[in-house]
C-alpha cells in the first residue's frame, strides 16, 4: 500500500493585514530528507497543501504539493471537481503523455484520466483541486486490490456516463479527449478550472517578470495564492525568494512587487475568477 507523509503546517507569518507568508518545503521531487525513498508496497509519498478560503466560505480551493517516488503507478481515476496537474520537477506519464516540468493537464469534474506513472527519478507536482470538498472522486471497481490503493482512503465505484469509454481499458490518451486539456506554463497564461462563463471557477495563472519589472500595488476581490517558482522579488520592503508562497484574502492590500536581478517566475492561483483580477 502507498503511504503518504503529510507535512505538519506551522503558523503562517503575517506580512500585513490579510496577507500571509508560507513556503514550499525543500528536497524537490524526492521530498525533504529524501522522504519518498522509503521502501514499501505501493511506494511512499510526501505531501503538503495550501488552501485558498476558509471553512466558512462556500468552498475552498486547495493546492497540494506532492512528491512521488520513481516508477509509482496510480490507476485511472477521477475527481468530483475540476483539477489541474502541474509538473514542477522530474517527470510523470499521464495516459500517453510524458509530462516534463512546466507541463499541465486539466481535467473537468468527474472525468476519469490516467494512469499516472511517475518518472524514473521521481516527480514533484501541484495537483490543484478547484473545490476541496469534492476532490476525492473515485477509482473503478477493478482497481480495489491495486497495491498503491490499499490504505483505506480511496473510494471504489462503478463507472458511469462518459467514463464508460474506459471499460476494458488500462489507459486513456490525453489528446482529443473530451474533458481533458493539455497546457504548458507560459508567460501571461490563464487557465480556467471550470466553465469559462462561471464566475466561481478557479483560475490558474503564470507570470514572468523581467529583472526590475514591477507589478503596482493591488488587491484581489477573492482569495489569491502566489508561488515563487524561480528568481526573487521584493514585496514592499520584504525580499521573497524561490519557494516562498503568498496567500492573500479578499481585498487585502498587496504592496508593489518588483523582480530581482534574475527576474521571477510566479505561479498564481485564485479561488474564483474575481481572485485573479488585480485591482488598483
Amino acid at each position: 500500500m502507498a503511504r503518504t507523509i503529510l507535512h505538519a503546517k506551522e503558523p503562517l507569518v503575517t506580512l500585513s493585514p490579510g496577507v500571509w507568508l508560507d513556503r514550499l518545503q525543500p528536497g524537490g521531487r524526492r521530498g525533504p530528507a529524501d522522504a519518498v525513498l522509503g521502501l514499501m508496497p505501493g511506494g511512499q509519498v510526501w505531501s503538503d497543501s495550501f488552501e485558498l478560503g476558509t471553512p466558512a466560505d462556500a468552498f475552498q480551493l486547495m493546492v497540494p504539493d506532492i512528491r512521488l517516488p520513481a516508477n509509482q503507478y496510480w490507476p485511472l481515476h477521477w475527481h468530483d471537481c475540476w483539477i489541474a496537474v502541474v509538473v514542477l520537477d522530474g517527470a510523470c506519464l499521464i495516459g500517453d503523455w510524458w509530462m516534463a516540468p512546466g507541463d499541465m493537464l486539466i481535467s473537468a469534474a468527474g472525468i476519469e484520466y490516467g494512469p499516472l506513472v511517475i518518472g524514473p527519478d521521481g516527480c514533484q507536482m501541484f495537483e490543484v483541486f478547484a473545490r476541496l470538498h469534492e476532490h476525492q472522486g473515485g477509482y473503478a471497481l477493478e482497481y480495489r486490490d491495486h497495491p498503491t490503493l490499499q490504505d483505506g482512503q480511496h473510494a471504489f465505484k462503478p463507472r458511469t456516463g462518459v467514463n464508460l469509454r474506459n471499460e476494458r481499458r488500462m489507459s486513456l490518451p490525453c489528446d482529443g479527449v473530451d474533458g481533458l486539456i493539455k497546457g504548458r506554463l507560459e508567460a501571461g497564461g490563464r487557465w480556467d478550472l471550470g466553465e469559462p462563463d462561471d464566475p466561481e471557477r478557479g483560475v490558474i495563472g503564470y507570470t514572468l517578470l523581467r529583472p526590475g519589472e514591477r507589478i503596482a500595488a493591488h488587491a484581489y476581490a477573492d482569495w489569491h495564492g502566489l508561488f515563487m517558482l524561480k528568481g526573487g522579488v521584493v514585496l514592499g520592503k520584504r525580499e521573497l525568494v524561490a519557494g516562498e508562497v503568498i496567500i492573500a484574502e479578499p481585498y487585502a492590500a498587496l504592496d508593489t512587487i518588483e523582480a530581482g536581478a534574475s527576474g521571477a517566475q510566479l505561479f498564481e492561483v485564485a479561488r474564483t475568477a474575481a481572485g485573479m483580477e488585480r485591482q488598483s
